[in-house]
C-alpha cells in the first residue's frame, strides 16, 4: 500500500504541477491516461499474479521464413498480409543491382564504398547522429540528432568507423537513414520491388517512402510504428539486423503512465525506479515481443500497427519501403480518426475547441512543435486516396466504396474544406469534395454518396 501511495503521489504531482493546478486532472480522462494509471497501480500492488521472471523467459517467439521462389503472391496475402502477420522471405535480393554492383565481388558480403562514391558521391543524404555509451547493448537510447552529409563524406566515415568492441567510453555513431537515391534524376534503380509489395498506394503517389539505410554495427532505430500505420518491408542487401516487434493489441503497454510518451526502446532501462514507474507496462510488453534476426539477403514484412525497434548487429546495407493499400486502409484511417477525436476531447476538456483547428493546421499542439503530425498524416492520406479515385491510380471496384467512404468522413471531420486550402496546405487545390464525389458516383451509380 505504501508503494501505491507514493506512486499515486508522484502521478498527482506531475499532473497538477505539485498541486497548483488541480483542474488539470480533468483532461487526463482522455487519451488513455487513466487506463495507464490503472495499470501502474495494478502492477505496483501485491494482488496481481504476473511473474516478472516468466516475462523475460517467454519473450522469444518465432517468425516464419518463406522461400521467395516458392511463396506465391496469393499465399502471401492469405497467410500474412490479410491477417497482418510478420514473415521473413528469402531469396528476393539475389538479382538486384545493389547486390551485384554495390558489394565487393569477391565475397558479396561487404559494401563497396568506392562504387557507391563513384555513382552517388556528390549526393546529399540524411544522417542520424547518436552518442553511444560503451557497453550499451542497444546503440544508445537518447534521441539522435539529424544532419546531412554527402555520400562521399559518409563513406569516408564508414571506412574509419569504430567497432563496438574497441570504442571509447562514448562514441559518436552515424546512421545514414531515409536516403532516396531513386529520386535522383538519371540514376538506375538499385533494386526491383518484390511482387508481394507492388500494390503500393503510398508510393504510387510520389515515391516518397522508398529508402536506403547504411547502418554500422551498434546503431539502432528507436521504438516506433510506421507512418499512417502503413506496412513496411526491409531487405538486407548485406549485414544482419535484430527486430523487436510488438503486436498492435499490446501497444498500450509501451506508453508512459500518462498514456502520452512512447518508450524509446523495448529494452529501456527499468532498473531505474523512475523509469520503471513512468513505464509500468514495459516489462509486460516484453513478454509479447516477437524477436527475430534478419540475415543477409532476407526480406522482412512488418505488418500494420506493429511497433518495432531494430538493431544493426553487423554493418548493414538495407532497402526499405513503407506502403499502404486496401488491406490496411481501414486500420490506418481508424487510428488517424482516434487521434483527431482525442485532440478534440482534450481541447474540449480545456474549455476551448479553437486549438483543434490550429492543431490540424499544423500550429503548436500536443502532437508536435510547429507542424502537426496529425495534420500532415491527414493530408497525406487524403492525397493518396484522391489519387486512387482520380483515374491515375489503379483501384479495384470492391475497394472503391471503402475509399470513397473514408474520403467522405475526412471531408466531414475537417469541416468540408478539403479544397483550395486544407488547413494551411495548398497542394490539394486541384481536388475538392465534389470532385471525388463525382468520380465515385460515376463509377458506383449516381447517389452512392450524397
Amino acid at each position: 500500500m505504501a508503494a501505491s501511495k507514493s506512486l499515486s503521489t508522484l502521478v498527482y504531482n506531475v499532473w497538477t504541477s505539485e498541486g497548483s493546478d488541480v483542474s488539470a486532472l480533468a483532461s487526463r480522462f482522455f487519451d488513455g491516461q487513466v487506463d495507464a494509471l490503472g495499470l501502474l497501480m495494478y502492477l505496483s500492488g501485491s494482488g496481481h499474479d504476473i511473474d516478472e521472471e516468466e516475462i523475460e523467459e517467454d519473450a522469444m517467439a518465432v517468425i516464419e521464413r518463406e522461400d521467395g521462389d516458392e511463396l506465391s503472391y496469393e499465399s502471401f496475402v492469405d497467410k500474412y498480409m490479410a491477417p497482418n502477420r510478420p514473415v521473413i522471405i528469402t531469396g528476393l535480393t539475389s538479382s538486384w543491382r545493389a547486390t551485384h554492383e554495390f558489394l565487393h565481388s569477391d565475397s558479396r558480403s561487404s559494401l563497396n564504398v568506392e562504387r557507391l562514391i563513384k555513382e552517388y558521391g556528390e549526393c546529399v543524404a540524411p544522417v542520424h547522429v547518436s552518442n553511444v555509451p560503451k557497453g550499451c547493448p542497444f546503440g544508445g537510447l537518447s534521441r539522435p540528432a539529424t544532419d546531412e552529409m554527402t555520400v562521399t563524406a559518409y563513406c569516408d566515415y564508414w571506412r574509419e568507423k569504430p567497432q563496438c568492441s574497441d570504442r571509447e567510453e562514448t562514441e559518436t555513431y552515424l546512421y545514414l537513414k531515409d536516403w532516396k537515391p531513386h529520386a535522383i534524376s538519371g540514376k538506375k534503380s538499385m533494386y526491383d520491388c518484390p511482387e508481394y509489395f507492388k500494390e503500393d498506394w503510398l508510393n504510387d503517389l510520389n515515391g516518397s517512402y522508398k529508402f536506403v539505410y547504411l547502418g554500422p554495427a551498434g546503431t539502432c532505430t528507436r521504438l516506433h510504428a510506421d507512418v499512417l500505420r502503413s506496412y513496411s518491408w526491409s531487405s538486407n542487401v548485406t549485414g544482419r539486423k535484430r527486430w523487436y516487434l510488438i503486436p498492435p493489441e499490446y501497444t498500450y503497454l509501451l506508453y508512459d503512465v500518462f498514456g502520452k510518451a512512447l518508450a524509446p526502446h523495448i529494452h529501456f532501462d527499468l532498473e531505474s525506479e523512475l523509469n520503471a514507474t513512468m513505464f509500468p507496462g514495459l516489462k509486460l510488453a516484453r513478454k509479447h515481443t516477437v524477436i527475430v534476426d534478419q540475415l543477409k539477403g532476407e526480406t522482412i514484412f512488418v505488418p500494420s500497427g506493429w511497433h518495432h525497434t531494430v538493431e544493426n548487429l553487423e554493418d548493414t546495407f538495407s532497402i526499405n519501403h513503407n506502403w499502404l493499400n486496401g488491406f490496411n486502409l481501414e486500420g490506418s484511417w481508424k487510428k488517424l480518426k482516434e487521434e483527431i477525436e482525442n485532440e478534440r476531447a482534450y481541447r474540449k476538456a480545456e474549455g476551448s475547441l479553437e486549438g483543434v483547428e490550429e492543431e490540424l493546421k499544423g500550429g503548436e499542439g500536443r502532437y508536435g512543435d510547429g507542424e502537426s503530425q496529425i495534420g500532415k498524416d491527414l493530408i497525406l492520406l487524403y492525397e493518396v486516396l484522391a489519387f486512387r479515385l482520380s483515374g491515375d491510380g489503379e483501384i479495384r471496384r470492391e475497394e472503391m466504396a471503402m475509399v470513397a467512404m473514408v474520403l467522405q468522413e475526412m471531408v466531414e471531420i475537417v469541416g468540408g474544406c478539403v479544397g483550395e486550402d486544407v488547413y494551411g496546405v495548398k497542394r490539394m487545390s486541384d481536388w475538392r469534395p465534389e470532385d471525388f464525389l463525382k468520380v465515385v458516383n460515376a463509377e458506383l451509380g449516381v447517389g452512392f454518396i450524397k
